[in-house]
């Protein structure tokens, strides 16, 4: 007798323009929808979501603290006119 495979269907609302950018890049590394979706989906039931899923991390929070000081008046965030300039604060 031979073994037959079940399988669930999954079915999204999406915008189309989300869609279609998705599928392209997807398309790019080989993937259709299908399979992309198959995988994530495998993924999360084997392993759960990752930690870090919808959660801000650490460096997020303090980036957010300082503009919202910055925008409070509380503290100035530090600002570049030129490329070097940027640089430099970026190295520090």
């Amino acid at each position: 007798m031979a073994h037959t495979t079940t399988s669930s269907r999954i079915d999204t609302r999406i915008d189309p323009v989300i869609k279609k950018k998705a599928e392209e890049q997807l398309t790019q590394h080989g993937l259709t929808m299908s399979e992309f979706v198959r995988i994530v989906v495998t993924t999360v039931a084997n392993h759960g979501l990752p930690e870090y899923y919808g959660l801000p991390n650490d460096q997020v929070v303090k980036s957010l603290a300082e503009v919202t000081d910055d925008l409070a008046g509380t503290t100035e965030l530090k600002s570049a006119t030129d490329k070097q300039e940027l640089e430099r604060l970026l190295s520090e």
